[in-house]
């Protein structure tokens, strides 16, 4: 058990990973790593009211999650890890959080971003970051519900 799905999805809990890639993995256990949303009491509340009955939602920063994850608190769970970006994932990644697959969900469009799928942008920066994860051997793919097909994304990468 523990880590069952690592997603990466801007919104982080919400009505379709809450529900959809819950009821499909199985998951018990919801845990949202983003340093700033931890600080932030009323973005907690809300991520909280988004996790669907009978599942436990933790909202932590980088060291939290690092330290429980190692910890083994999580090794009896069905847990789903999400981040909002590739900054965070390659933090985990270097803090030795093993990742061998990742799940990217929606990355909206912004000023100075590139689509890379229809629900996939990236600025230079995070494209940067992606290709690094991509060399250190974690299997990429992008879907954004499970009953949807998905795109191999370290696919999509080699072509940029």
């Amino acid at each position: 058990m523990g880590l069952q799905l690592i997603r990466v999805d801007d919104r982080l809990i919400h009505g379709q990973v809450a529900l959809g890639w819950s009821r499909a993995r199985g998951i018990d256990t919801i845990i949202a790593v983003d340093d700033k949303v931890a600080k932030d009491s009323f973005q907690c509340s809300l991520l909280k009211m988004a996790t669907p009955a009978g599942v436990k939602s933790f909202i932590l920063d980088e060291d939290h999650a690092e330290e429980n994850i190692k910890s083994g608190k999580y090794d009896r769970k069905k847990v789903m890890l999400l981040v909002k970006g590739p900054r965070t994932l390659l933090d985990l990644l270097n803090r030795g959080i093993e990742i061998k697959e990742v799940n990217i969900g929606n990355l909206c469009s912004a000023a100075g971003k590139e689509k890379l799928l229809s629900h996939v942008y990236a600025d230079e920066e995070e494209l940067k970051l992606w290709k690094e994860i991509s060399e250190r051997g974690v299997k990429m793919y992008a879907q954004t519900v499970p009953d949807s097909s998905s795109a191999d994304f370290n696919e999509v990468l080699r072509k940029l």
